[in-house]
């Protein structure tokens, strides 16, 4: 190799270095100015949600606002917030994150102390659109949800339940069913 293309490579090494350091600074730049924003739509959105599944409450957050998973099989719950109605507890609303078939989701769920649930919404996942993706989408198929018993013990219709899956997307179907479950074992757990 002559010298002129060692001198030519180093300066392209360089320059590759030089465009990707720079990028690399504003990206850390982007995400810091955009973070506080996101985390406001994030609980503007949490907000919403908790209004539409029992609405009229005042949400106040629980002593215990967040647990960890116990196990692989058991989302973990955060953002426990008691809904208060007249100065009385009238149930919880929290966000359970379970496992989907593209990632985690995020499932607000609502259950009243009067043993049902209110019922719950996913506000945030990565599921296949057009499949999985309805669980978010498709404000039927999450309705079925409300009024069921908060026993822990709700199932799809493929493991004998009475939660119709949707078409093509059993495991996400699957993941919102085990948050809902989680959340009201979870309030069973407070008032038992």
């Amino acid at each position: 190799m002559t010298e002129s293309k060692k001198e030519s490579m180093g300066m392209l090494a360089l320059v590759l270095f030089l465009i990707t350091f720079i990028t690399a600074l504003l990206l850390g730049f982007v995400n810091q100015v955009t973070a506080p924003q996101i985390e406001k739509n994030k609980e503007a959105t949490r907000a919403s949600a908790m209004e539409q599944l029992i609405p009229g409450a005042e949400f106040e957050l629980a002593e215990v606002s967040e647990v960890p998973a116990p196990d692989k099989n058991t989302p973990a719950i955060q953002n426990i917030y008691k809904a208060v109605v007249d100065g009385e507890t009238v149930g919880y609303c929290m966000e359970v994150l379970p496992s989907g078939f593209g990632g985690t989701l995020t499932v607000v769920v609502g259950v009243n102390l009067d043993g049902t649930i209110a019922g719950a919404q996913v506000t945030s996942h990565a599921e296949t659109p057009g499949l999985g993706a309805k669980a978010q989408a498709d404000p039927t198929w999450i309705e079925q949800f409300a009024g069921k018993p908060a026993d822990g013990s709700l199932a799809v219709t493929k493991d004998s339940g009475d939660i119709v899956s949707i078409t093509g997307a059993t495991i996400t179907s699957r993941a919102v069913t085990l948050a809902v479950n989680t959340a009201a074992n979870y309030v069973l757990s407070l008032e038992g």
